[in-house]
C-alpha cells in the first residue's frame, strides 16, 4: 500500500470511506478491521463516523418528530412547558403601560429525559474476516431503531394529548359519519369529518397544515373519489406526490394539507365483524410540541476479550412534549379502515 495506514484513517473522511466502501482507501487498497482498529486515531474518529452513520441511517424514518420543536436541556433532568397559547397584541395608548401577556401555565407538561439506546455485537471473526459492510448493515439497522423508538413515542404523545373530535369506539365522543355501499354508519371517516376536525383547530387559533395517517389509511383515501374531488390546481389531490424522492412518503391534499404516511400511527387488525380501524391526526405543525434533549446520539465501542465479541453502543437521552392540551392537534379514533360511499339515503329510521 502506497499511503500508510495511519495517513488514510488520520481524518473523519478516511474512516467515512473504509466504513462505507467496504474497507477500501483506494480502488486498488483495502484495510482489514482488525488493522483500521489498531490506528491511533480508531478512538477518536471511529465513534464520529458510526455517529454519522447512524443519523444518515434516522433520517429517513423520521417522519413526525422533525415537526417538533427542539429544546436544549442544560441541568437536571425535567422541564416545565406552559401550554403554548397565542399571545394577544394590542394598541398602546400615548404613555399608557403595555398590557402584561404570559403563556398559560396552569396547563403546563413537564418533560422528563430518559435515556435510550441499543447495542450490537460483532464477533472476532467478523473482525478478522473484515467484513465492514456487516458492521455498515448492523450500525444501520441500530440507527433505525432509534429513529422508530423516537417516532413511536411522539405518536404516543400526539394521542394522549390531542383534542379528539372523533372517536368510533367511545360513546362519549361523537362517531365519524362515514357509511358502506347500503347507506349504512360504517365507521369510516367523510370530507365533512375532516372540515370538522379543521374547525376545531381553527377555532384555536391553529392553521391545520398536516394530516398524520397510517399508510393502509392513506390508500383507503386515495380510493375514495370524495377526496379527489375536492383537489385543485392549487391544491392537489391525495396522489399527488411532491417533493424530492427522500419525501416520497408525503403527499398534498386538499385545502393544500400536507399527508405524512407513517406506518408509526397505531392500527387495530380486522377481528370478526370488527373492522381494522386506525387515527386519523390533523395537525398544525408549528405548534404540536417540543424534543426536549439533554444528550445527543452517541456512540460507544468496547471488546469482550473473554469471549472475542466487539460491541458498539448507541444512546441517547431526550423526551417528547405536547404542547398543553394539545391544542394544535386534532385526532378521529379508531376509524375503520374502509372507503365511504357516498349514496342517497331516504330514511334514516327504517
Amino acid at each position: 500500500m502506497s499511503t500508510t495506514i495511519e495517513e488514510a484513517l488520520k481524518n473523519v473522511e478516511g474512516w467515512d470511506k473504509v466504513v462505507n466502501e467496504n474497507g477500501y482507501v483506494d480502488e486498488d487498497n483495502r484495510v482489514r478491521i482488525s488493522e483500521a482498529f489498531a490506528t491511533t486515531s480508531a478512538s477518536i474518529l471511529f465513534p464520529k463516523v458510526i455517529s454519522r452513520v447512524l443519523r444518515e441511517a434516522a433520517e429517513p424514518t423520521l417522519l413526525v418528530t422533525p415537526l417538533l420543536q427542539t429544546v436544549r436541556l442544560a441541568q437536571g433532568r425535567t422541564m416545565e412547558f406552559p401550554a403554548m397559547n397565542a399571545l394577544q397584541a394590542d394598541f398602546i395608548p400615548e404613555g399608557q403601560e403595555y398590557p402584561e401577556q404570559q403563556l398559560a401555565w396552569a396547563k403546563q407538561k413537564e418533560g422528563k429525559v430518559s435515556k435510550k439506546g441499543v447495542k450490537v455485537a460483532f464477533t472476532d471473526e467478523v473482525i478478522q474476516d473484515s467484513q465492514w459492510d456487516i458492521v455498515g448493515l448492523h450500525v444501520r439497522a441500530a440507527g433505525r431503531a432509534m429513529a422508530r423508538l423516537k417516532e413511536q413515542i411522539a405518536l404516543e404523545r400526539f394521542r394522549d394529548a390531542a383534542s379528539i373530535v372523533f372517536d368510533n369506539d367511545d360513546a362519549g365522543y361523537a362517531d365519524t359519519t362515514g357509511r358502506d355501499i347500503d347507506g349504512v354508519f360504517n365507521e369510516t371517516i367523510t370530507w365533512e369529518d375532516v372540515l370538522d376536525m379543521a374547525a376545531v383547530l381553527m377555532a384555536e387559533t391553529h392553521n391545520p397544515t398536516d394530516f398524520i395517517v397510517h399508510p393502509l389509511m392513506w390508500a383507503v383515501f386515495l380510493k375514495d373519489p370524495v377526496f379527489h374531488a375536492n383537489g385543485s390546481n392549487n391544491n392537489p389531490a391525495w396522489d399527488k406526490r411532491i417533493g424530492t424522492p427522500e419525501q416520497a412518503v408525503n403527499a398534498s391534499a386538499p385545502m393544500g394539507i400536507n399527508v405524512i404516511a407513517s406506518p408509526y400511527v397505531g392500527w387495530t387488525p380486522k377481528s370478526g365483524d370488527d373492522p381494522a380501524k386506525s387515527d386519523v391526526f390533523l395537525i398544525d405543525r408549528t405548534n404540536i410540541g417540543a424534543l426536549l434533549v439533554k444528550d445527543d446520539l452517541s456512540v460507544d465501542d468496547w471488546t469482550d476479550q473473554t469471549r472475542d465479541i466487539s460491541y458498539i453502543k448507541m444512546k441517547e437521552r431526550y423526551d417528547i412534549v405536547a404542547f398543553g392540551d394539545g391544542e394544535g392537534i386534532t385526532v378521529a379514533k379508531n376509524v375503520a379502515l374502509a372507503r365511504h360511499y357516498e349514496v342517497q339515503v331516504t330514511n334514516e329510521m327504517s
